[in-house]
């Protein structure tokens, strides 16, 4: 995918939860900061959304590209990576689907889906 730097305005965080014993026993859910990456907004046209049935499918979702990382392709199969975007998408998201592009500075199109949100995916 040809991406100039340009489109990649924004900063996002991938993290890893997993948990912490206190000393009392008592087990909390921790949130791990992996890296800060750059990412921009993918946009679909209408007639692509519509070509692919996908209205139902991005409800909640975020899509963006990012230059490639091996992480982005093991979050998809690992829900204990969660990213979180500025606003105005400020949620934390797991990932949904990636198109990887393992070329030299390839950019990954991530499809990313809320957490906690009730739609399907």
């Amino acid at each position: 995918m040809k991406i100039g730097l340009n489109r990649l305005r924004y900063k996002g965080t991938l993290n890893k939860e997993s948990y912490e014993e206190l000393s009392n026993g008592n087990i909390i859910n921790t949130n791990e900061k992996l890296f800060d990456f750059w990412f921009g907004y993918y946009k679909q046209s209408l007639s692509q959304s519509v070509s692919s049935n996908a209205f139902d499918y991005l409800k909640d979702k975020v899509t963006i590209i990012a230059r490639h990382d091996d992480h982005f392709v093991e979050a998809m199969d690992n829900t204990s990576y969660t990213i979180t975007l500025p606003k105005p998408n400020d949620k934390t998201y797991h990932v949904a689907s990636v198109n990887p592009d393992y070329e030299v500075n390839g950019y990954d199109t991530i499809v990313l889906s809320a957490i906690g949100t009730t739609s399907n995916g």
